[in-house]
């Protein structure tokens, strides 16, 4: 009897081991899955017709399953998220039908409340992000986002930037310092990214795929910083540097290369991640240009879209004789490392509007060039496309010095062999004062403040107390060092308004040669 019992026994087990054999060979994936993915668009909205179009011309071809995901920072950049607080920018989206998204740090330049607003419409079930809670500690997101290519479940995890609490400081923290909302830190950030993967894992996620709105450089944690401390993921789609990556092979913690990759900014390229049926994980880059035709769905809705914004783009503001532009003679992001005449405007206009000694803006904050010739209402918008409030506040020429070390502070790390930038977004663009600094010693060697009786530059005095305009953005962003300095006025003019009034009013519709140009009021000793 005990022999008959293990032989049955035996053969249960030969039966099990053939049943789960023969389901795995049933749920062997059947072909290629591709996942597309954008990420820092910025309000590129043809860019998503292209993406759609793209999509549909894979699936027509039935060779692989194919995906749509986001990287982040999709609403903000131009006029549609301007003047629409993103709601233009999600009903394109909605047409396009996105499998997950992670939000990026300009998707609360609207507040939290707006952005959770604008997920949702997206739909909450496909929004990922493990490290954004309210102050209780409650995440407003699922762990992951599971969706199923044919038989096979690849799962998403969404990651963002812990600078963001401190970029976007308004949108978690009220005018009276009680946090609303919080981002976890660069080790809590670890931890719940590990668990969320375990976890996809156990659910039966074959493949899992960071989408993170980190950057590769310059900031405590980045995307390859959390490929180095985690395990388990086989792919980290990123975003947030702008940076132009195809395939960027990282080692996690358990040794294994792990392919990175970023599409750029505003729909230069579209990414594409190719999963075979050998489980091999490869990812590149698409060149927008090269993509036949735009789907007319989603072409439906922009071309709605720019019909109710027509009016407002088209308005009148001016002309320019010169470009006014953003970028190096190498067409590198100058404004945030560097003087560049489009800056010089701009914090022109600051000063102007806001009746202030002195202005800052912060490189970050202006976002494209005006061509020679007419500039419209929709230029300005989509240059300075965030419409942050002026401030004015006073402050010592103490408190300026290190206001300007602040700005210059990524300049060090700048190494292009290791992809290091050595720019920031809140580098400093003055108006009204100049200075030198020096990245050998660190530090600044020459501060000026503009004698408006003289119009002469004189030495700063550390003492002595000016007036200057800064945005709300900067205010946050540059806590540390003014959150001791008083407020004169809130809310003088927004960034973009104070640009159409300073053109039309102050230079009578015209730029000329005096902004053909930088005028020497940024000199970086290198």
């Amino acid at each position: 009897m005990k022999t008959k019992n293990l032989l049955l026994r035996g053969m249960c087990l030969i039966l099990g081991l053939g049943m789960v054999m023969g389901t795995m060979a049933c749920r062997k994936q059947d072909k290629p899955i591709v996942i597309l993915h954008d990420n820092d668009s910025h309000c590129e909205v043809r860019g998503f017709a292209k993406l759609a179009q793209l999509r549909h011309d894979m699936q027509a071809a039935d060779t692989a399953y194919v995906g749509v995901v986001s990287s982040g920072d999709l609403m903000q950049g131009g006029l549609e998220g301007t003047l629409s607080q993103g709601q233009q920018v999600v009903d394109i989206m909605r047409e396009v039908g996105y499998d997950a998204l992670v939000p990026g740090n300009h998707e609360f330049d609207y507040g939290t409340p707006r952005m959770l607003e604008l997920m949702a419409q997206l739909g909450r079930e496909r929004v990922t992000c493990v490290n954004l809670s309210d102050r209780d500690g409650k995440f407003f997101f699922p762990d992951y986002v599971m969706v199923r290519y044919g038989r096979t479940k690849v799962a998403y995890v969404g990651v963002l930037t812990p600078t963001t609490m401190r970029d976007e400081k308004a949108a978690f923290i009220t005018n009276e310092g009680d946090t609303l909302y919080r981002l976890q830190t660069d080790e809590e950030v670890v931890r719940l990214t590990q668990e969320q993967i375990n976890r996809a894992r156990r659910a039966g996620a074959r493949y899992v795929i960071l989408l993170t709105h980190m950057g590769e450089t310059d900031v405590p944690l980045t995307s390859v910083g959390l490929i180095e401390r985690t395990y388990g993921a086989d792919a980290v789609l990123d975003g947030h540097t702008h940076s132009k990556i195809a395939e960027r092979m990282v080692r996690n913690l358990h040794g294994q290369e792990v392919p990175l990759t970023q599409t750029g900014t505003k729909f230069a390229y579209i990414g594409k991640v190719y999963i075979g049926t050998d489980g091999r994980v490869r990812t590149s880059l698409i060149d927008a240009a090269t993509v036949r035709g735009e789907d007319p769905r989603v072409m439906a809705v922009i071309d709605s879209v720019e019909q109710v914004n027509a009016p407002i783009k088209n308005r009148p503001v001016g002309e320019t004789e010169v470009r006014l532009t953003i970028l190096g003679e190498d067409g590198d992001r100058l404004v945030r490392k560097g003087e560049t005449n489009g800056a010089n405007l701009a914090a022109d206009a600051a000063r102007w509007a806001c009746e202030s000694q002195m202005a800052m803006v912060n490189g970050g904050g202006i976002r494209g060039d005006y061509k020679p010739g007419k500039i419209t209402f929709g230029d300005v918008i989509n240059v300075q496309p965030f419409s942050n409030d002026y401030h004015v506040i006073e402050l010592t020429g103490a408190q300026l010095e290190k206001v300007v070390a602040f700005g210059c502070s990524a300049l060090k790390t700048e190494d292009k062999q290791k992809g290091q930038k050595g720019e920031l977004g809140d580098f400093v663009q003055p108006s009204g004062f100049r200075y030198t600094f020096s990245v050998p010693e660190d530090r600044v060697v020459s501060l000026e403040v503009l004698d408006p009786e003289t119009g002469e530059y004189v030495p700063v005095q550390p003492d002595k107390t000016y007036t200057m305009a800064v945005s709300q953005y900067s205010l946050g962003s540059y806590d540390d060092v003014l959150k001791y300095c008083h407020v004169l006025r809130y809310n003088v003019c927004v960034d973009n308004m104070a640009t159409v009034r300073y053109i039309q009013e102050k230079l009578n519709g015209h730029v000329g040669q005096e902004y053909a140009q930088p005028q020497g009021r940024v000199v970086i000793i290198k």
